[in-house]
C-alpha cells in the first residue's frame, strides 16, 4: 500500500509492505466504541468523537505506515476524501483507480 502526503508543500510517497490484520481488528474496536458511546449519549460528544478520528488515523500512520510521518503531517497533507479512500483500502481492500492526492481537491 502507499499513500501521498503534501508535507513542506512537497507530495511525498510512503509505502507499507503490507496491511497487517491489526488495522481491521483496531478499525471494529473503534467501531464498537463508537456504538457505546451512541447508546450512552444519544451521539457522540465532540471531544469523544476528535479522540476516535484520532485512533481512525493512527491506524494508517502507525498500524500501517510504522510512523513513516507524523500525525500533523498526515492530516496536514492530505484532504477528506483522500484520507477516507486510504482507510478504506487500509480496512477492506478498496482501492481507486485515481490515488492522486491533489491539493484543492
Amino acid at each position: 500500500m502507499q499513500i501521498n502526503i503534501i508535507i513542506d508543500d512537497k507530495e511525498q510517497t510512503f509505502v507499507a509492505s503490507h496491511v497487517p490484520m491489526r488495522a481491521k481488528r483496531k478499525f471494529f474496536e473503534i467501531r464498537a466504541k463508537e456504538e457505546a458511546l451512541f447508546e450512552e449519549h444519544g451521539g457522540i460528544p465532540a471531544k469523544e468523537q476528535i479522540e476516535l478520528e484520532n485512533e481512525l488515523i493512527n491506524i494508517l500512520v502507525d498500524v500501517v505506515f510504522k510512523n513513516q510521518f507524523t500525525i500533523d503531517e498526515f492530516i496536514d497533507g492530505v484532504t477528506e476524501d483522500y484520507y477516507d479512500m486510504k482507510l478504506a483500502e487500509a480496512i477492506f481492500g478498496k482501492m481507486e483507480a485515481n490515488e492522486g492526492n491533489e491539493k484543492g481537491k
